[in-house]
Order: structure tokens, then C-alpha cells, then sequence
């Protein structure tokens, strides 16, 4: 999890907006990530460093910078997103107590590659 937490760091640069929407967009196999679920557009798995009990990261395997930045050709990756979200609340049986998916914008975006949390138990203090 050390290289997954100093990759997460890099992301947070100039360079590292290059090489993560490279990673994502080419290399997601590669990635040292625990992996949930992977298809052809979309690559989830868990947080490296989780705001919640249990955090998953949803990640399109496209380099989208922001959900501003969308485009039509995008909107199959989102939807793809989205499965991977309903099938995952499903098979953790996180419908019955509660979820949260978002997506950050902004200045509250910290990677700029467009990502879907989905967080189920309590906040984490960061």
C-alpha cells in the first residue's frame, strides 16, 4: 500500500495529471491498487487513503479530467460508472444501511481525473 500511497501523492502535481490520465487511460492493469471490480472502461477498487470505514474508488479508464470536461464520447465511461457502482452497493449489501457516490469539482477535486467515491460506514477524520 506504500506505492500506492506515494503514486496518490504524485497525482497531485503538474506531471502527475500526465501520468494518471496515462495510467488510467492505458495502464490501469499496472496500477498497485486492491482491485473490486475492472471491465473494459472502468477500474474500482479500494481508496488508498479512505475518508470512510469502507471507500471505493470508481475510476474511468479515460483520461477525463473533471465532469465539466465531459464529452459526448465521455458519457459511456460514466455510465459504465454507474453500473460498477449499483453492482458493488448490491454485492456488499450496502443498500440497507446507507452510501454515499460522489464526485469532487473544483478545488475540492484533488486528482485531476474524473472519479465516483463510494463510501459506506462512518467518516474517517483525515
Amino acid at each position: 500500500m506504500k506505492i500506492a500511497e506515494g503514486l496518490f501523492s504524485l497525482a497531485k502535481t503538474p506531471l502527475g495529471d500526465l501520468i494518471v490520465g496515462l495510467a488510467f487511460g492505458k495502464f490501469s492493469s499496472f496500477l498497485p491498487v486492491n482491485r473490486v471490480k475492472e471491465t473494459d472502461k472502468v477500474v474500482a477498487f479500494w481508496h488508498p487513503k479512505p475518508f470512510w470505514e469502507q471507500h471505493i474508488l470508481i475510476v474511468p479508464k479515460k483520461p477525463i479530467k473533471r465532469l465539466t470536461s465531459l464529452t459526448e464520447e465521455d458519457l459511456i465511461y460514466v455510465t459504465e460508472a454507474f453500473k460498477i457502482a449499483k453492482q458493488l452497493v448490491e454485492e456488499l449489501g450496502w443498500e440497507k444501511d446507507g452510501y454515499t457516490l460522489l464526485v469532487n469539482g473544483g478545488n475540492r477535486q484533488e486528482v485531476n481525473q474524473l472519479h465516483f467515491h463510494l463510501c459506506h460506514g462512518k467518516e474517517i477524520s483525515r
